[in-house]
């Protein structure tokens, strides 16, 4: 137990976190660090013989008063005795490493955490926050100081989902200019153009038509990437009802049907006779939208003369959507990266054909997601496969 004198000294240290966390503008991890040395330090202050800084070690972690208010901090804490053996892991350090507690203390920081990394910086003490990422992929920010008796106070603070955040966020800029920069500038050039003044009537108006078509382009991107952020943020009402999965692929084909004349591919609807009858727990307009999505990227990678297949079957408790072209494929490096924002395969360009914007699986994805569902694309010795899944309708829930 805490003397008078000692149990004073921790409830100051504790004010004082709480007073600075309020007042005094530096880096969370920092602070902690800085507080957490001071009260190692308070209490290696009560000990003037190295039997009393040993007995201190083996008191210290389990003190009612420390203990607590380490264990409730977000941040990894570790103390290492001059050795760089591990004394002291607070709840934090110990699901940041993923081990017990106990499995982590009293053996060296190399063996409580296997990071070569970690015990570098341990042993270097800077004081410095050093960011470091770990064989797993976590990506922690560290600060080790040392203690005059020779220990050191480690903190360790999870950055992994910032800098996850921080670099989507980044390829989400650099991908919403790449897809804009085409637009703009042909926009750029079709407006300054128009504006230096074309003679002939017939040639303007197709200029304006071209203009407008840029803007439409450019529209089109902010409002499917303004949709795909609704959906993923909860911000989109869906409306579940059980729906016919035979006459979600019937309508489908319907309304792709024209653009499919067009290009002069075959559209085959294939729903089995019992998923015609089957009922799914959807809202049938976002499963359209996922169906007639997927028909026209098929449509897109199939040359004239080609059949796209589209069809229905039962699946363990869900329906099984697939559409199937006869297109150049995806490559299996790149059957997960498809539903990426902003990613085009590698197809588009054997088939000579636009990539688009890159957002439909995407959208397509979340659709599926928020319906209970899975989406991929399945081998497929010649062509493209991509399935989703939806949940049949519950029986309480069948009309």
């Amino acid at each position: 137990m805490l003397s008078g004198r000692g149990a004073l000294a921790t409830a100051t240290l504790i004010a004082l976190l709480a007073v600075s966390v309020v007042a005094l503008p530096v880096p969370w991890d920092v602070l902690v660090t800085t507080l957490v040395t001071l009260a190692a330090l308070s209490l290696v202050a009560r000990a003037s013989r190295p039997a009393d800084r040993a007995e201190l070690v083996a008191v210290a972690p389990g003190d009612p008063n420390v203990a607590p208010v380490l264990d409730r901090l977000v941040e990894g804490v570790l103390l290492l005795d001059a050795d760089q053996t591990v004394r002291f892991a607070n709840t934090a350090a110990a699901a940041l490493f993923d081990r017990p507690r106990e499995a982590m203390q009293d053996i060296s920081l190399i063996r409580a955490t296997r990071e070569a990394e970690l015990a570098r910086v341990a042993r270097e003490a800077d004081g410095v926050a050093h960011e470091l990422t770990l064989d797993a992929g976590l990506v922690l920010r560290v600060t080790a100081l040392a203690v005059p008796d020779g220990r050191t106070v480690i903190t360790v603070l999870d950055r992994t989902a910032q800098r996850r955040a921080e670099r989507a966020r980044q390829d989400l800029v650099a991908n919403i200019s790449h897809e804009l920069r085409t637009p703009i500038t042909a926009a750029r050039a079709l407006a300054e153009t128009l504006e230096d003044g074309v003679p002939d009537e017939e040639q303007r108006a197709r200029f304006h038509r071209q203009l407008a078509d840029e803007i439409d382009r450019m529209q089109g991107i902010v409002e499917r990437l303004i949709r795909l952020s609704r959906i993923e943020q909860g911000g989109e009402t869906f409306e579940f009802a059980p729906v016919v999965a035979g006459s979600l692929v019937r309508e489908a084909i319907e309304r792709v049907n024209p653009l499919a004349e067009r290009a002069g591919v075959m559209l085959s609807g294939r729903a089995s006779m019992e998923a015609t009858a089957l009922l799914v727990f959807a809202d049938r307009e976002r499963i359209l939208e996922v169906l007639t999505n997927l028909l026209d990227n098929a449509i897109k990678f199939s040359s004239s003369g080609d059949t796209v297949t589209v069809g229905a079957e039962p699946a363990d408790g869900f329906v099984r959507f697939w559409v199937r072209d006869e297109g150049p494929g995806i490559m299996p490096n790149e059957r997960l990266r498809v539903f990426e924002r902003f990613y085009t395969s590698d197809r588009a360009r054997t088939a000579g054909q636009a990539t688009g914007t890159g957002l439909g699986l995407s959208i397509a994805r979340q659709i599926v997601t928020r319906h209970g569902g899975t989406i991929w694309v399945a081998d497929e010795p010649r062509g493209t496969m991509i399935c989703f899944t939806v949940p049949a309708t519950p029986p309480e829930a069948a009309p």
